[in-house]
């Protein structure tokens, strides 16, 4: 049961209801969705209205990065075919307006609730804002991975927010396969996991070029992994401290692909009964969503025939993201992912690969809505997290591009390995179909692309079919890309190689900034990379690397990374002192200042390198575009510097005449500096993440050169320096800012 109480009511409560109720009105005769508006405008009346309105008497929530809509639809469905009356906000937000507005169509002018159930969706950020006030009877919960970093941060910091705000009095449903969400709110000792079991697609390891579980969660030691079925979702065990998995309350123990069918072994009832039920399209992302929901649907009371009855009649995972027709012995399929979202989108790159046959792949990731703006621009740290490699695959014959960041995801291919006689950049929907060579024999045509775009999807397939109906073959003369021998001619002119140590990789992979050492990989293939992991005594502390490299990380690997360097805390001072180039990048310069302090008062210690203070507040999001001038040498000629700022933190300090760059777009130390980061000797400490270096040619070239002591030929340098100019003009708009 919800036990959420109602608050105190007054006049104001009365009047914020009548408004809503009104608003949802209005909003119906004009065939609109009462999305969030009622609840924006019960809000404007009475601030406290999600506390004082009736609640149903049974809620579940569905949340988690990715599935929770596909999930929760499917449940609804699932509960609606069993004859359970029940409330939804598919027609609303998933947050707390969206949830007001969901009661208020739900009750009467007093505020009473007509139907006492209600299913829905509930976005990860909003757990602080919606649970003070609702105490659900069930929280589901899919998963936890990267999200776009704009808004979300990292999994370290969803998982507090979720946590800290969960009732021991709900009952939640987790997902025992994934070692970040199943440890949610151990306050809470209601709790009921789900698994699958081994599965022929296993792999020894996670999947993806970052992962989002590098340790074990409690003592940050090395994990192992029995298996992995999907990304870092698996069964594992820390080497230290013995950490592993719970025991699922319900258990996949097997799967029949041609069959269409799944078996589940209720592990908690006596005897371990064994259920079948049949999925739709397989993939193990619909094979956890329609799992997921079968469990709760069994925790809310349904017997395990009723949900078989129901996925029998065609209960089952909506194809709202998916769509297949095929056109003239052509196959059609559009897959969309979440905006900004590496997991998602990398999920359906490889389902894409994994498909069947010679393909044609057009990419529309680039946030359209998003692009309406001529002020705002978007972060696209988030392709160097996603799995563009797996594009490389020879049955992949082109891969056409389109949107507004098409010279950044042109870079990003590249550096993943594609061919660049397969890739071709166009600017409308139009010209993607347009690009489609229809006579190379390919039948297979997809389109990979963020929810958003929607619409340009439509517009491009319906060009492609007026195309294939009207005979036409062919497609672009020759691509639009030029050949590049990426880092083939990249080598120094020095004739020793460069060393270079990147501290704490399996950290450092926050907010894209991995692409900094995959840059530098594509740039330096002759050099020597060593990568510094936790518990290894770093290279540094005996030898002298050529450049030193540590990027952004969450805010509990900062303090990790504080205690394995302080052992070696003076080493890194002297060659500091001693001139050795040091690149950190994102929040790693925070853990070289003298102490971080939350906003509870806590400190923590840093290395003091930097004479500087941070203050953090996760409660505050600090976002900004950067373009300024970095100065090489005292007289020498200004180089421009371009990326993003995106963090939690503001910084105390003096970096006059030892910062890294003046700004004219953005802010530096604080919104009121325009002085960003610090230069100390050849130590580079910015707070500029995007990356760094794929971003800046300029800057890039500057420094590879002083490290190895030659010239170096950038990697795919044309593809770099036309996203350069395009971002330095574009920043130069009045008003630029991060679209959220």
């Amino acid at each position: 049961m919800s036990t959420a109480v109602q608050g105190r009511r007054g006049p104001r409560f009365h009047l914020a209801m009548a408004a809503a109720k009104a608003a949802v009105a209005g909003l119906k005769l004009l065939r609109r969705n009462a999305g969030q508006m009622p609840g924006v405008i019960a809000e404007k009346f009475d601030p406290a209205f999600l506390d004082h309105i009736d609640k149903p008497a049974h809620i579940v929530f569905v949340s988690g990065t990715n599935g929770k809509t596909t999930t929760n639809n499917l449940l609804n469905d699932l509960l609606a075919d069993n004859g359970i009356d029940l409330i939804d906000n598919r027609a609303g937000g998933n947050i707390r307006t969206g949830i007001e507005s969901t009661f208020v169509k739900n009750a009467t002018l007093s505020g009473r609730q007509r139907k006492d159930t209600a299913v829905m969706e509930l976005d990860e950020l909003s757990f602080r804002r919606v649970l003070p006030d609702v105490t659900p009877e069930i929280i589901l919960v899919t998963n936890l991975y990267r999200d776009s970093f704009a808004r979300n941060a990292n999994p370290e910091f969803i998982f507090s927010v979720m946590s800290e705000h969960i009732s021991p009095k709900t009952k939640l449903i987790l997902n025992a396969d994934d070692l970040i969400s199943c440890r949610l709110a151990p306050q809470n000792t209601n709790r009921v996991y789900f698994s699958l079991g081994p599965l022929a697609e296993d792999t020894p390891d996670p999947q993806g070029i970052v992962c989002d579980l590098t340790a074990c969660p409690e003592c940050g030691g090395k994990l192992e992994y029995d298996y992995c079925h999907l990304r870092h979702l698996g069964h594992a065990h820390c080497t230290s401290c013995g950490f592993t998995n719970p025991d699922p309350a319900y258990e996949v123990i097997a799967v029949d692909r041609d069959a269409h069918t799944f078996t589940v072994r209720e592990n908690a009832a006596d005897g371990l009964p064994e259920y079948t039920y049949r999925f739709g399209v397989y993939s193990l992302t619909n094979l956890y969503n329609l799992f997921a929901a079968t469990v709760v649907a069994r925790e809310m009371g349904l017997a395990p025939a009723a949900i078989a009855a129901s996925l029998e009649r065609g209960i089952n995972v909506t194809a709202a993201r998916y769509a297949e027709q095929e056109v003239g012995c052509k196959r059609l399929v559009a897959l969309a992912s979440k905006g900004e979202n590496s997991t998602a989108t990398s999920v359906a790159l490889d389902t894409i690969r994994r498909e069947p046959g010679d393909k044609i792949v057009i990419l529309m990731l680039a946030d359209a809505h998003k692009a309406e703006s001529p002020t705002t621009t978007e972060y696209i740290g988030w392709y160097y997290q996603s799995d563009f490699e797996y594009l490389t695959d020879p049955a992949i014959k082109q891969v056409i591009v389109q949107g507004v960041t098409n010279e950044d995801l042109l870079l990003r291919l590249s550096l993943a390995g594609i061919d660049p006689t397969k890739l071709y950049m166009v600017t409308t929907p139009d010209e993607a179909a347009d690009a489609v060579d229809l006579a190379c024999g390919v039948d297979n045509i997809f389109w990979a692309y963020d929810i958003f775009n929607g619409a340009d999807v439509d517009k491009s397939r319906s060009r492609l079919i007026h195309r294939i109906e009207a005979g036409e073959q062919g497609g672009p003369a020759s691509p639009s890309v030029a050949e590049s021998d990426g880092g083939a001619s990249s080598r120094p002119t020095s004739s020793a190689a460069p060393v270079i140590e990147v501290l704490f990789p399996e950290y450092g992979n926050q907010a894209g900034d991995n692409g900094n050492v995959m840059y530098l990989r594509a740039c330096l293939p002759d050099a020597t990379f060593i990568e510094t992991s936790h518990g290894d005594v770093p290279y540094f502390a005996e030898h002298r690397p050529d450049l030193i490299v540590m990027c952004g990380m969450t805010e509990g690997q900062q303090v990790t990374a504080i205690e394995q360097l302080k052992p070696y805390r003076d080493r890194l001072a002297e060659l500091v002192d001693d001139g050795v180039f040091m690149l950190f990048t994102g929040n790693a310069p925070e853990t070289l200042c003298r102490r971080i302090t939350d906003a509870r008062g806590e400190r923590i210690e840093g290395l003091g390198i930097i004479d500087a203070e941070v203050a953090r507040d996760t409660a505050t999001r600090y976002l900004c575009v950067q373009s300024g001038s970095f100065v090489p040498a005292p007289g020498a000629e200004p180089l421009d510097v371009v990326g993003f700022k995106i963090q939690f933190t503001q910084v105390a300090g003096d970096n006059a005449g030892r910062f890294f760059i003046e700004d004219r777009a953005g802010w530096g130390l604080d919104e009121r500096s325009k002085l960003e980061g610090f230069r100390i000797n050849n130590l580079f400490a910015t707070w500029i993440i995007g990356p760094l270096l794929p971003l800046n040619p300029d800057f890039t070239s500057w420094l590879l050169k002083n490290v190895t002591g030659g010239s170096v030929h950038l990697a795919y340098e044309p593809q770099a320096r036309a996203a350069f100019a395009k971002r330095l003009h574009e920043f130069k708009a009045p008003g630029m800012h991060l679209a959220y």
